[in-house]
């Protein structure tokens, strides 16, 4: 080791300590916990030109991992927020991506499967801490009522502490349960410059499901929710500028229930087996896309969940470069009247 490179160590070894040192006085970690907080703090309200797509949740339940939630897609215009269901950790993805709850539009439910409503709870609360000014309206196939009837029941002395607690005046009592609304297939939501339409998919034994097609400013995004590839979904999505379909690498899981078998975990292997029966193979869905003119695909609620690029590409596998695999805090974005599709990160 020469001498420049033991000065350089030298002074590093030095800046680390003194840094240390200097963390350790409270004006040094008061200072630092403050510029947190400034950086944790909502942002104000930026203007958006047509519509944002969120991705708050990207994972299934087979394979899942702590860098993707459960299934939820936020659709955000200057005037709306959507939920498309809330999985499992969705809650977090949204705080992380600073959605304005204040101005909760909606949530729509595709289904009842735990991984898409383990959410709702919270997301709940936290709209109702964050200063909704209505009761959280709740839309969904038949069933709704009973999803919501049981959150509201289970959340019930929580709400009732939170407002003892805060006040009246900043938890107002009678906004903190959520209304569920029943739907059926047609046009479910609508304002003058929105417009979403609900169709049925094929989940069974869950049934009904339906998908749900979001149509703002000349733009618009259609999520599957769980299903199989169907006519009917594609008939609905017909010339989508964004397409969100729920998507099993059947290669993947062939390997995966060979194993299960092979090591006597015989319900397991039966479980990745059944999985096959209700959700779109991967390569059932770019042909049937282009058929009908949807300008991006994007899959979702992936089965099984990849945990890293690899495993990304395996999932891949027999697909253009042209599909797209979601993950959590992407933001698609869809300008007024135009054809652009901006994707970030």
């Amino acid at each position: 080791m020469n001498r420049n490179t033991k000065v350089t160590i030298a002074f590093a070894v030095i800046f680390v300590l003194v840094a240390v040192g200097l963390f350790r006085a409270p004006a040094v970690q008061d200072f630092v916990l403050a510029r947190l907080a400034t950086s944790l703090a909502p942002s104000a309200q930026q203007d958006i030109d047509g519509m944002q797509v969120v991705v708050c949740g990207s994972a299934s339940p087979l394979g899942n991992t702590m860098d993707r939630a459960q299934a939820c897609i936020a659709v955000l215009t200057q005037e709306h927020l959507f939920l498309i269901d809330v999985g499992a950790r969705s809650p977090t993805r949204i705080a992380q991506a600073q959605l304005p709850l204040d101005r909760l539009s909606a949530v729509f439910l595709t289904h009842y499967h735990s991984d898409h409503i383990a959410g709702l709870g919270d997301v709940n609360l936290n709209s109702w801490v964050a200063g909704r000014q209505h009761n959280m309206q709740v839309y969904g196939p038949e069933g709704v009522q009973t999803v919501v009837d049981g959150f509201n029941q289970a959340y019930a002395l929580d709400r009732s502490y939170r407002t003892q607690h805060h006040g009246e005046e900043l938890l107002p009592k009678a906004l903190g349960p959520m209304r569920a609304n029943t739907l059926d297939s047609g046009i479910v939501w609508q304002d003058e410059s929105m417009t979403v339409r609900g169709f049925v998919v094929d989940h069974h034994p869950a049934n009904p499901t339906m998908g749900y097609r979001f149509d703002y400013q000349g733009r618009s995004v259609v999520i599957s929710g769980d299903t199989n590839a169907t006519d009917e979904l594609f008939a609905a999505a017909q010339g989508a500028d964004l397409l969100f379909h729920d998507a099993l690498a059947r290669h993947l899981l062939n390997v995966l229930q060979q194993t299960m078998r092979d090591s006597g975990r015989s319900n397991v292997a039966q479980l990745i087996g059944d999985v096959t029966d209700y959700h779109a193979d991967s390569l059932t869905l770019e042909d049937a896309a282009k058929a009908a003119d949807i300008k991006q695909l994007v899959l979702y609620h992936l089965v099984p969940t990849p945990m890293n690029a690899m495993t990304e590409n395996l999932f891949l596998r027999g697909l253009s470069d042209e599909v797209i695999l979601a993950h959590d805090l992407q933001v698609f974005e869809l300008s007024a009247q135009s054809e652009t599709i901006t994707i970030r990160p």
